[in-house]
């Protein structure tokens, strides 16, 4: 029968077996119990260093056609065919007076803009910071099966998690439509220097009817009520984005095409602040001893380890869109939702070793290790935002890329050194390290092809954003050990570790600074 010896016979056990080290794997029937608190400060960092997000295009389709008169697609070309009279043209009405008039030369409308394709109204969203805090608590179980073989089991417990963004915008003005501008805006004052729409200047000798026909191009063209007026181009709001989007089908508060909505509303609405708590990805896994002796035994300088693992994506993912569930705002409670895990079974594969050699009674050690990290194909819940979709009619969103969305997060390669010495023979111990990571890019299986190569980045798509990613992340930890029968406080063996990470490098990922304090006692079942 399994009884769990005392502390005591513990401590015996320890002093021959155990140093206070961060094994790799533990004699038979030893378990190691891991407790650690850490509080993380993390910022994104894109490609270049550039803080948060890269500015990304965005647009409302179909907005442009709110430009032209009836969303006829041709009510913006050939303005200089329509005729003012039964037979006169603008063109010709205008070449009439310029081939009297010496000083001002109006424009005389045949020059088109626009083609037949939809006025390009948009701009880009930046991101100037994108952070994450999080208060998480780890619990590690550890335990020797066999001299050779310890079984591994890792719990994060989120106390808080919280993301915030600051969202910005920076307008543009398509060329063709900025050239339109001017244009008419030019030649509409043409017109006024002219004494246009009141009465043309008596130093220009026409007759009455042309006098005529050029107050009725102006009053078509640059009156408010003209039938052909281009005022809604030339003297409205050309960023609505910021202060102005009017119509029902983009503004997702109203049901009124009076109404309207700005680019800051609706990034507040879709993508504000968001908060969770709760179980983390559960990992376990099998740790081998594969060559040399651990340095517990003693009995040679080195040693070299294989491993396998499995995460459970026990974590929160995004739920099921519902209109119907909504906050105290309005806002659907899907837009809140922070995800903590993957999602994915993953399936973890390391090979990994120490050196270790006694330098004037303290202890150096060399620690290496190497991992590859499987990530299976899954599906999600469609998140509904209008970034990507350029949509903020939610059925639409959901019909154009589907309820459910399939995604495989790219394979993960880990690399690390670490280097420790003991400052007091088997008290006190520091130690330095580094970890590199590499993950592949990201792959995404939905409705919309556009949608899925918009999400995984790396093209010209979704300039500078990438789901490939890189860090470097520099460790340093103080170790006070309590494991030593001759020189121990206390009757339990225990290990406290202050540890803190810093990122070196940082690629299309989460730069964190991590503070951790650890707790680490053994015992022994037979």
């Amino acid at each position: 029968m399994k009884t769990v010896k005392s502390a005591a016979t513990v401590c015996v056990f320890l002093a021959t077996q155990l140093c206070g080290q961060a094994y790799f794997t533990l004699p038979k029937n030893v378990w190691r119990i891991s407790v650690v608190k850490e509080a993380a400060s993390a910022n994104w960092n894109s490609a270049g260093g550039k803080k948060g997000l890269p500015d990304e295009y965005f647009t409302l389709d179909g907005y442009g056609l709110k430009y032209y008169e009836q969303l006829n697609l041709d009510s913006l070309i050939s303005l200089n065919e329509h005729l003012v009279n039964t037979d006169d043209r603008v063109d010709d009405i205008i070449q009439t007076f310029n081939d009297i008039s010496e000083d001002i030369q109006l424009y005389d409308f045949n020059r088109s803009f626009f083609n037949r394709d939809s006025l390009n109204v948009g701009g880009f969203i930046t991101n100037t910071k994108r952070s994450l805090q999080s208060q998480l608590t780890k619990i590690r179980f550890e335990y020797g099966i066999t001299e050779r073989v310890t079984l591994t089991l890792g719990i994060p417990n989120y106390a808080s998690a919280t993301q915030e963004n600051q969202w910005g915008w920076e307008g543009t003005i398509d060329d063709s439509l900025n050239a339109f501008i001017k244009y008419h805006t030019e030649n509409k004052q043409k017109f006024n220097d002219l004494g246009i729409p009141e009465d043309l200047s008596n130093s220009y000798d026409i007759s009455e009817d042309l006098k005529s026909e050029l107050n009725k191009i102006y009053e078509i063209f640059y009156t408010a009520d003209g039938r052909k007026s281009v005022l809604r181009l030339v003297e409205n709001e050309i960023d609505p984005f910021k202060s102005s989007i009017t119509g029902a089908q983009f503004n997702p508060f109203s049901n009124s095409d009076n109404d309207t909505t700005n680019i800051d509303s609706l990034m507040i609405f879709y993508h504000p602040n968001r908060s969770t708590s709760g179980l983390g990805d559960i990992r376990w896994g099998l740790n081998f001893h594969l060559l040399g002796s651990p340095v517990w035994a003693g009995e040679s300088l080195f040693s070299i380890y294989g491993g396998i693992g499995m995460t459970i994506p026990t974590a929160k993912l995004i739920s099921k869109f519902n209109p119907d569930k909504v906050d105290g705002t309005g806002r659907p409670k899907q837009f809140s939702e922070l995800q903590l895990g993957n999602g994915v079974t993953a399936l973890h594969f390391s090979l990994f070793g120490e050196l270790y050699k006694t330098i004037q009674s303290r202890e150096l050690k060399i620690n290496w290790a190497t991992e590859l990290k499987i990530n299976p194909e899954a599906k999600f819940w469609q998140r509904v935002t209008p970034r990507g979709t350029y949509s903020v009619q939610h059925d639409s969103i959901l019909s154009q890329i589907g309820e459910v969305y399939r995604f495989r997060r790219g394979d993960e390669f880990f690399g690390s050194l670490v280097g420790s010495l003991e400052l007091i023979p088997r008290k006190l111990r520091i130690s330095v390290g580094q970890t590199w990571y590499l993950k592949i890019r990201d792959s995404y299986y939905s409705k919309n092809e556009r949608w899925n190569e918009w999400m995984a980045g790396g093209t010209d798509l979704r300039k500078n954003y990438d789901t490939q990613s890189v860090m470097i992340i520099q460790d340093i930890a103080l170790i006070l050990q309590n494991t030593d029968p001759m020189n121990q406080f206390g009757s339990t063996p225990f290990e406290v570790e202050l540890s803190a990470t810093v990122p070196v490098l940082t690629k299309h990922a989460w730069s964190a600074i991590k503070v951790r304090l650890s707790f680490v006692t053994y015992f022994q079942l037979w």
